[in-house]
């Protein structure tokens, strides 16, 4: 059966936003056919999260794509040279030097001074974002990368510099009091996303520690093409920034900041800083 209501907000699903009657690359990869085919993006009226519904027949499939997303997306190619690559940007084209200058004006803002800084990078895909976290930094960094794809994580060992963990994330005792969680372009893969956030919450340093959460906007429908790799079929919600928030507020985290953004990418994006109360209330006592 396919969701009827928001899974950010319970409200009644609206209108189709945008009717997909072709699959893309990763369901053709595991046997998705064109016949009959039809993905719809539908729109919540009340928080403005749009979700995907998929013919539930294609459930198992979509859920493999999700296994092995960088054997499909790669096809066997070079991890470490698109790592290279992507490094290589220069500042003005690269969407991870936008991030890294918005997460360090952060932890400068909310956390700092704390030495090391505990990080946990939720989905660390190629690394490129705590490799330029790591090289723009003026203090110590302590992280872990966290990733359940076993072709990236293999990647980010052989990078060394950081500890690898392959797997999902639940919050688990060993990264308790972390001063810095991130999750880049995660959110949107997963169905109950409160759930991960209370787990990012349970891991919080409660009066130094911030979350930093990026996500695709909602906005991409309509101002991107519909074969957008955005729009495609493992993303499972497209936010708006308040959707986003609301997400944050019922895991339990106080928003701290909430914006849009146009990525040298092209990629429209809402991200958002949040943390635990004593740590809005450490500040509001200075």
């Amino acid at each position: 059966m396919a969701p009827q209501t928001c899974m950010l907000c319970g409200h009644a699903l609206g209108d189709a936003l945008l009717v997909h009657a072709i699959p893309d690359r990763f369901e053709r990869a595991v046997g998705i056919a064109e016949a009959g085919y039809r993905r719809v993006w539908r729109g919540c009226p009340h928080c403005g999260t749009a979700t995907n519904i998929h013919d539930p027949a294609h459930a198992k499939a979509i859920k493999a794509v999700g296994a092995a997303y960088y054997d499909i997306d790669f096809a066997g190619g070079d991890l470490a040279g698109k790592y290279a690559k992507v490094m290589a940007l220069p500042p003005e084209r690269s969407d991870n030097a936008g991030r890294v200058e918005r997460v360090l004006a952060a932890l400068r803002r909310w956390v700092l001074p704390v030495e090391p800084v505990k990080a946990v990078d939720i989905g660390a895909g190629l690394w490129v974002f705590l490799a330029r976290l790591s090289a723009r930094a003026d203090f110590a960094l302590s992280a872990v990368a966290i990733e359940p794809d076993p072709t990236a994580a293999a990647h980010l060992r052989g990078l060394g510099g950081f500890a690898v963990e392959q797997g999902l994330f639940s919050g688990e005792d060993r990264h308790r009091d972390a001063n810095l969680v991130t999750l880049n372009k995660v959110l949107e893969h997963v169905a109950q996303p409160v759930e991960l956030l209370r787990a990012v919450a349970r891991v919080l340093d409660p009066a130094r520690g911030l979350a930093y959460v990026e996500v695709p906007d909602v906005a991409t429908i309509g101002n991107r093409p519909p074969d957008d790799n955005i729009l495609g079929a493992l993303h499972v919600h497209l936010y708006s920034p308040t959707g986003l928030a609301l997400a944050l507020t019922r895991a339990g985290l106080e928003p701290l900041e909430i914006g849009r953004v146009v990525e040298p990418s092209g990629k429209i994006t809402v991200f958002a800083f949040a943390a635990l109360r004593p740590l809005v209330d450490r500040h509001a006592m200075r």
